[in-house]
């Protein structure tokens, strides 16, 4: 043995035995329960830790053994994640993958060490009850000082709400993933576009729109920032109209412990007439560096120095990403200081968020090649694509956190990779799904871990919004040019467009959840769950739990190898947070022109993601009292990629027909580019072939004033007589619809028609006396329920 090796193990056991002596016994009791609560202009029922949003911030010292007892008092289950923190795999908190949920009137004891120190936070891990307040900080001090001083210490937690109970919200976006984009301030209307165009010099003329087309041809919206119109957004609990504060004096620095607990939330903040120093991200100390402001996705947690030099309030604003609204705080120098929150500008309109931006050439050929299989039964996450080039030329490009780096040494760079992971993070807006290499959560087995190792993630993300990766137990190490110094991040926020390599070392065991922060992303399906292989052999019986604990010669690190028995085996067999979903969307229109006719469109989803049943009729009309159109598809709807769907069943045709009748049907759906929406349908009855093709599309105008194209053409193989079908083109159709979006649910329109009728069914209405060429203005309503 080397010195160094002698060296190593003294530094470790005079570690250990200094950590034990410092070391307490902490017991923590949080009850969790409902609370009534009113911060956005009515009472709503939210949930709470102990009756408080956020919940109490607990607060431990490095090397304590922690007790922490959750008493479950909701009609529901629950469980506790303890986000950032290493522990035994069964202490996590993960419904589903760590433990089952803690039953109404229950109480399960999360019991751990610590191992670190620095800002974290927890938060329920079952269903959407992390939304509805259950959320607060958990501090750990280190054993010694740290290398920068401050004299007061604030813990900020930044969290948004709805009055809308967070299960309606999901349901509602599962019924149109736009559904709340009419209340966002920024729209990718055509009047928005030429504001932007005239505002732009010459030379970004040619750039803006290069990059415009290129989205459409994408079937991206360049302001796609968020899901959840919120109603509220709270600082420490508090919205905008009982802001926080807390009190300073001149002279104090002031150590802010930033903690993003939002739903969906990215917020911009800046503390208006002060620096702040940024000292520590996710629990790591970084070396430090000035600021005006910064950004905070969900799940992460930043640390900044703020120095008081003025007899002035000083004003904490964080600003949501989409500019909907903001949350304010106060650090006062005076008892009943006056504050003009009003005076603190907004942060500048964000720019269009381009599929490319902050990319290189380089960059987006590495994307191009790296592309994946665009089916949605394939998923490439566990694959070992362990090319060289990749493992010695690791990139990071796009994110925020390219300059970012450690105080003190965090890895040992030289350390070889064992397997490559690519995850491609993309998502489904019109059916809400939200992938990982095009396969959500419940489709996807497990990644399988060998201990002892280190893998590589190298994300690329093909969506146009932001998406916080958080891996649980874990430390992800960010591959950013710095080598031993790369930072240490729980939750790397993947920009559009950017890609981002960062190495993780299995110093754990048992299985761990892996996900993006935005809720409901994750509930969507952007989620994993990394198994090691000695839990399934501990589960077939060919090895024993483990308990090895060991520290590491780096900060915040430890080797955590506990499985406590017994071992459920139901979560080992069939590990999953969120279960597929039974999902049901009704589209209804209706007008009435100035000669009484009537038409009615309905459309019916009913089913899981992938699998629906469909229920539709298109322009079912009655003319003056008389049912001169009426059909019905009865289909099964099975999705087969982000932008294309197949259905197939039977169709009740009532009228055009002399008898009702039942045929076969096929079709196809989906988005072309330049947002055409496509619905073929071919049906069979009585030897003749019938083609339906329908194309649209909606062109934005202002905020929430469309324009919708639509035409329409049937034709026919044969003609058959009775059920008024004749050979070729039957009929084509065009439309002109302007309409007024009012709210999510309802909008209003007028509508002006022209219909022409052709060749063998042409001279079927002939002979009947019925009109050849119809035009029609009407008005109406849609519905969407």
């Amino acid at each position: 043995m080397t010195k160094r090796f002698f060296h190593l193990i003294l530094t470790l056991m005079s570690f250990s035995i200094l950590i034990n002596a410092y070391a307490a016994n902490c017991t923590v009791n949080l009850v969790v329960g409902y609370k009534n609560v009113n911060f956005a202009g009515r009472a709503v029922q939210a949930l709470a830790f102990n009756n408080q949003i956020p919940g109490p911030t607990l607060h431990f010292k490095k090397g304590d053994h922690v007790t922490i007892n959750v008493y479950n008092h909701l009609n529901v289950g629950t469980a506790i994640h303890w986000h950032g923190i290493l522990l035994p795999w069964q202490m996590d908190g993960v419904e589903g993958i760590s433990q089952k949920a803690i039953p109404p009137g229950g109480v399960f004891h999360y019991q751990f060490t610590l191992y670190q120190s620095g800002t974290y936070w927890y938060h329920a891990h079952a269903g959407f009850q992390e939304q509805q307040g259950l959320y607060g900080g958990f501090i750990i001090d280190p054993l010694h000082s740290v290398a920068y001083h401050y004299n007061k210490n604030y813990v900020i937690v930044l969290s948004d709400w709805s009055n809308t109970a967070p299960q309606q919200i999901y349901a509602n976006l599962k019924k149109e993933g736009d559904y709340y984009s009419s209340r966002f301030p920024l729209q990718p209307s055509l009047m928005k576009f030429i504001h932007d165009y005239r505002k732009a010099s010459a030379a970004q003329w040619k750039k803006l729109i290069s990059e415009y087309k290129m989205m459409q041809q994408m079937r991206m919206s360049i302001y796609d920032i968020s899901d959840v119109a919120y109603d509220a957004f709270l600082l420490n609990g508090k919205s905008f109209k009982h802001p926080w504060t807390a009190r300073v004096n001149v002279g104090d620095i002031v150590r802010l412990r930033f903690i993003g607990a939002a739903g969906s939330t990215i917020f911009h903040v800046k503390i208006p007439g002060a620096m702040m120093e940024m000292v520590q991200v996710d629990g790591n100390d970084v070396k430090p560096y000035i600021i005006k402001s910064f950004t905070i996705a969900p799940g992460e947690t930043y640390d900044v120095l703020v120095r008081i030099t003025q007899n002035h309030p000083y004003v904490i604003y964080a600003e949501s990403a989409d500019t909907l609204g903001a949350a304010f705080g106060a650090l006062l120098t005076q008892a009943n200081q006056s504050i003009n929150y009003k005076k603190v500008k907004p942060f500048p309109e964000p720019a269009p968020v381009m599929m490319m931006a902050g990319m290189n050439h380089a960059t987006m050929k590495m994307n191009s090649s790296m592309k994946m299989d665009a089916s949605m039964q394939m998923d490439h996450s566990n694959m070992d694509m362990s090319n060289q080039a990749v493992l010695e030329n690791p990139m990071t490009a796009g994110t925020k956190y390219q300059n970012l780096i450690a105080a003190v040494k965090t890895n040992n760079p030289k350390v070889p990779i064992q397997q490559v992971i690519h995850m491609e993070l993309s998502g489904f807006m019109d059916r809400y799904i939200w992938f990982i290499n095009s396969v959500p959560e419940y489709k996807a087995k497990p990644i399988l871990l060998q201990p002892g190792k280190r893998y590589r993630i190298i994300f690329t993300n093909d969506s146009m919004m932001h998406h916080p990766m958080h891996i649980h137990g874990h430390w992800f190490i960010l591959r950013n040019g710095h080598g031993a110094y790369d930072p240490l991040l729980h939750t790397i926020d993947v920009a559009p467009g950017a890609t981002v390599v960062a190495d993780f070392d299995t110093d754990a065991s048992g299985q761990w959840f892996f996900h993006c922060h935005l809720l409901y992303h994750m509930m969507g399906g952007m989620a994993r769950v990394f198994q090691y292989t000695t839990l399934i052999n501990i589960e077939k019986g060919t090895a024993k739990p483990q308990t090895i604990i060991s520290k590491l010669p780096y900060a915040n690190q430890a080797i955590v190898r506990v499985d406590k028995e017994p071992i459920d085996g139901s979560l080992v067999t069939h590990p999953m947070a969120h279960p597929p979903g039974f999902y049901a969307a009704n589209f209804l229109d209706m007008n009435a022109d100035f000669n009484n006719k009537q038409e009615i469109t309905y459309r019916g989803l009913f089913g899981g993601d992938y699998n629906k049943l469909e229920l539709f009729t298109n322009e079912a009309e009655l003319n003056k009292g008389t049912l001169e159109n009426a059909d019905i598809d009865i289909f099964y709807w099975h999705l087969l990629n982000q932008f294309w769907a197949i259905k197939g069943g039977a169709n009740y045709v009532y009228r055009p027909a002399h008898t009702p009748y039942w045929q076969p049907g096929i079709g196809i759906e989906g988005l072309m580019p330049y947002f055409i929406a496509t619905n073929v349908r071919s049906y069979y009855h009585d030897g003749s072939a019938k083609l339906d093709i329908e194309l649209s599309r909606d062109t934005q105008i202002t905020h929430n004033f469309f324009i919708n194209l639509d035409f329409r053409s049937i034709l026919a193989s044969k003609t058959v007589a009775q059920d008024e079908v004749g050979s070729g083109l039957n009929e084509f159709q065009w439309a002109v619809r302007p309409y007024y979006q009012i709210n999510p649910t309802l909008s209003v329109y007028i509508e002006y028609q022209d219909t022409k009728y052709y060749a063998a069914f042409k001279h079927l209405l002939q002979q009947e006396d019925r009109a050849t060429h119809e035009n029609t203005l009407s008005v109406g309503l849609s519905l969407l329920f």
